[in-house]
């Protein structure tokens, strides 16, 4: 092919292609720099397709608005009303003049929805548990889910208009009350618990956690000693701490307690820990003394 064949040709491969930004103008008068021309106009087309980039990224996102509804032992079965709102908003991105992109969010669609939550044929429940659910709505996605129940439920209705009806399926055993088991502990050193909810728990068993502590004024407090004793439920409970350690008349001292319920009641983790009120040490004759005074 000679010289003015391969011109002509390459020419009409140029008005064939797409018209790119800045691509270099053709002298057909002047010798054609074809490695030249091809090299530009890659580097053109490089340029607006970044642009076309810059200008299509983006994306959407949406707040969540949820609720929580809890139902205790002696609460109705149905929830009150809410109204739940959840926005989305838009990102759109703009090509600058270094070859970044500047982006900003406006708002799009806006989401509402009225939820409420019945339970139907609601079965009892102990004095201390309760039903906890969360409904959330994303966009227009609407969902509910069981925070903590005594009972695993079944939705019957309520994906679409947002009033729920849950119906029980099967009994599920719920952290005990935490504070169902009090103690107190006295110039003795016994501690001496009573437990609110015995007749719940009969034929099951307990066990009580302790650390005992001698209170130190404008210091850390020393730990006496730690242990851990079990018992069958009963009304109250007693434990002897009066030779556990190194004890002083005279001094304050107090316990730290959990308990754990062992059987098919509760779980069986232990609840938080409560502290009982600081008392003097004082010994089992100078107690007979005093009552004896008296």
């Amino acid at each position: 092919m000679n010289m003015t064949r391969l011109t002509l040709a390459f020419a009409a491969s140029l008005l064939a292609a797409p018209v790119l930004a800045d691509t270099p103008a053709v002298d057909f008068d002047q010798e054609i720099d074809a490695p030249g021309i091809l090299r530009q106009s890659k580097e053109a087309a490089k340029s607006d397709a970044g642009v076309v980039l810059a200008q299509s990224m983006g994306g959407r996102r949406t707040t969540s608005d949820c609720v929580s509804v809890s139902f205790g032992a002696n609460d109705p079965a149905a929830s009150p009303r809410f109204a739940l709102l959840s926005q989305e908003y838009i990102e759109e991105c703009d090509p600058r003049r270094d070859g970044g992109r500047q982006c900003y969010e406006r708002p799009g669609m806006s989401y509402r929805e009225v939820v409420s939550v019945r339970i139907r044929d609601r079965q009892a429940l102990l004095p201390w548990e309760h039903d906890t659910f969360r409904i959330c709505l994303d966009g227009p996605r609407l969902s509910i889910d069981e925070v903590e129940t005594a009972y695993r439920y079944s939705i019957v209705s309520g994906d679409d208009d947002g009033a729920y009806i849950l119906a029980p399926v099967r009994k599920l055993a719920q952290r005990p009350d935490p504070v169902g088991v009090r103690g107190e502990l006295d110039p003795s050193m016994t501690l001496t618990l009573k437990d609110k909810w015995a007749s719940y728990y009969a034929g099951e068993s307990i066990e009580i956690k302790y650390t005992l502590k001698r209170d130190v004024p404008n210091w850390f407090d020393e730990v006496i000693a730690e242990g851990a004793v079990q018992s069958a439920v009963t009304e109250s409970y007693a434990v002897d701490l009066s030779k556990k350690g190194t004890l002083e008349n005279g001094k304050r001292y107090y316990v730290e307690y959990s308990i754990r319920r062992i059987g098919k009641v509760s779980t069986d983790s232990f609840t938080k820990t409560l502290s009982t009120g600081r008392v003097t040490r004082a010994s089992m004759s100078l107690l007979k003394e005093e009552r004896q005074g008296r």
